[in-house]
């Protein structure tokens, strides 16, 4: 059956429906960006975006950490919003700087109307707007919402090129690309998955050129007045832009050799290095996983696919939709496939393949609409997609913490399935006892965190405290006004101490699997009978942590010590 004109489906409720999209992309993504806890990796990447801002030095660490994208956002929108002083920065202000990226990316979608259409689009800026993989990321401070956006950049760009755009588009296209490359190594499984649709078009098509009639077997002739080679404009601006921001200013060039050689230490990584998840971890995250509540995207999905049989055996007035479409639908495929042989899972890694399948969502949800005779089933259509987003804001609300209820927070809850290996929400409490105790006495107040990890992410917390110290094994002496310790090191830390001088409390968590006790000595600092302090190591000089940071049940056993304590 031929699909009706797309044109037949009315602009004024296409209008409204991405007006809302706009709406409820901001509305889930904006507020209470302080009430999550710290995730140990939003935590060393922020006192690592402290470090640089203070320094205007960006240390590239090979091994364990991504490219300095993030933290030159993050630095150039902090001097934009007037951040201040490191010691003052909140989680919501470098959240806010996801959040940008994320409502970026919802906005990017506008770019691909051409190829969606009204109804695709306006579908495809809800599902955006909407998903609770995309707004629960966008309120992490982690690399991967940047990715997303500058993947996009690049699609968009050079899909613009080649129908009939100019150089503009390839410097554009490339500079994105090279911005990928400094923010996180993966962006290498994104450009092979693009060049299997790219391979996919020319072999069914003969490239991406503008051409008319219909059909898989059409090739495009060839546009006028276009440079002989056009890859050379996109790959000089993304070398460019690439060395630029590991070498900071071409002045570090050992960080732009590190920065190749790095993917000597990702082929060992891809292996697991603990985060071992089954072939299908990906597609349970969109369409079932079931923890107390059903946590599903199915309706994304769903609609994706259909998107995907519209392109290659859909009937396409605007040949160019199909070329485009097919190259999404391979490129999404090539993605998931990819991301799902290697063993090492993340729930935010796949965030680029949901973006596109959010795409190709639009484009099936859209093709469906046409094909569907009569105002009774497209009227089921209408309601069926009203439920469906519906069910996805219900989870948005619940895992982002924006529930009026607060019994259905879930930002930070084990059963939410894109928390891993999070900060358990009672260090909050242990935090809130530190400060009351504290007071307004931090100058002087000693504190020792003896835990193997440095008790990530509590030295972002206590960052701006002069004395307080995170040895990794358990000192000789021990005399601090507060002490915290984990299971591990619970009792020779005990042993040490004249119990009958501290408050002893607990358990607090710390991540799945790590308790934590809290001594506080009784008497107050300002009271104590004076007694030889212990060196401990400041935190005022800069923090290097390191580790994969967030390892179920224990923390990452590469993590090199705080600076001054000795390794384990």
């Amino acid at each position: 059956m031929s699909p009706r004109k797309e044109a037949v489906f009315p602009l004024l409720p296409c209008l409204v429906l991405a007006v809302l999209a706009l709406m409820l992309g901001g509305f889930y993504r904006l507020p209470g960006l302080e009430r999550r806890i710290m995730h140990t990796d939003e935590a060393v990447l922020g006192v690592k975006l402290a470090d640089y801002v203070n320094s205007g030095h960006f240390e590239y660490d090979r091994t364990d950490y991504h490219g300095p994208g993030l933290h030159q956002v993050a630095r150039f929108w902090g001097g934009l919003t007037g951040w201040g002083d490191s010691n003052s920065w909140t989680e919501a202000d470098l959240r806010r700087v996801t959040v940008v990226c994320g409502l970026l990316v919802l906005f990017l979608t506008l770019g691909f109307a051409d190829v969606l259409g009204r109804l695709g689009t306006a579908l495809a800026l809800l599902l955006t707007a909407v998903s609770p993989m995309m707004v629960y990321f966008s309120r992490y401070f982690i690399m991967e919402m940047l990715l997303v956006l500058l993947v996009g950049v690049m699609l968009l760009a050079f899909w613009r090129y080649s129908q009939g755009g100019s150089r503009f588009w390839l410097l554009v296209g490339g500079a994105a690309l090279g911005f990928q490359h400094a923010t996180k190594e993966t962006f290498i499984l994104n450009l092979g998955a693009a060049f299997c649709g790219w391979l996919a078009v020319q072999l069914l098509f003969g490239g991406f050129a503008p051409r008319k009639g219909t059909g898989l077997s059409l090739a495009g002739a060839r546009p006028r007045n276009r440079p002989r080679r056009p890859w050379l404009w996109a790959l000089v601006p993304a070398v460019l832009v690439s060395v630029a921001s590991y070498s900071g200013g071409f002045r570090d060039w050992g960080a732009v050799w590190d920065s190749l050689m790095t993917y000597v230490d990702y082929f060992q990584r891809g292996q697991g290095s603990g985060h071992e998840k089954p072939w299908h971890y990906y597609l349970t995250l969109i369409f079932w996983r079931r923890d107390t509540l059903v946590w599903s995207e199915a309706m994304i999905g769903g609609l994706a696919l259909l998107g995907m049989a519209h392109a290659f055996f859909g009937q396409h007035r605007r040949p160019e939709r199909q070329v485009f479409l097919v190259f999404l639908t391979v490129y999404a495929v090539a993605l998931f496939g990819v991301y799902s042989l290697i063993r090492y899972k993340t729930p935010w890694s796949i965030l680029s393949g949901q973006h596109a399948l959010i795409l190709l969502a639009g484009a099936g949800g859209a093709a469906l609409w046409s094909w569907l005779p009569g105002l009774l089933t497209r009227g089921v259509f209408h309601v069926l997609i009203a439920l469906g987003a519906y069910h996805l804001c219900g989870q948005t609300m619940r895992l982002t913490g924006t529930h009026a209820n607060p019994q259905f927070e879930y930002s930070a809850d084990p059963r939410n399935p894109y928390v891993y290996s999070h900060t358990s929400k009672s260090l909050r409490r242990l935090l809130d006892e530190v400060q009351a105790y504290v007071g307004d006495r931090a100058a002087t107040t000693r504190i020792q965190v003896v835990q193997a990890d440095a008790g990530w992410p509590l030295p972002w917390y206590w960052r701006a405290w002069p004395k307080v110290g995170y040895p990794t094994t358990v000192p000789d002496r021990m005399n601090a006004d507060v002490i915290v310790t984990d299971g591990e090191f619970h009792q020779a830390v005990a042993d040490k101490l004249h119990l009958e001088d501290y408050d002893v409390r607990s358990p607090y968590g710390l991540r799945p699997g790590v308790m934590l006790s809290l001594f506080l000595r009784k008497q107050t600092p300002a009271t104590a009978a004076p007694v030889a302090p212990t060196p401990m190591p400041a935190l005022s000089a800069p923090v290097e942590p390191g580790g994969t940071l967030n390892v179920p049940p224990a923390f990452s056993p590469t993590l090199p010590p705080l600076p001054g304590v000795p390794p384990p």
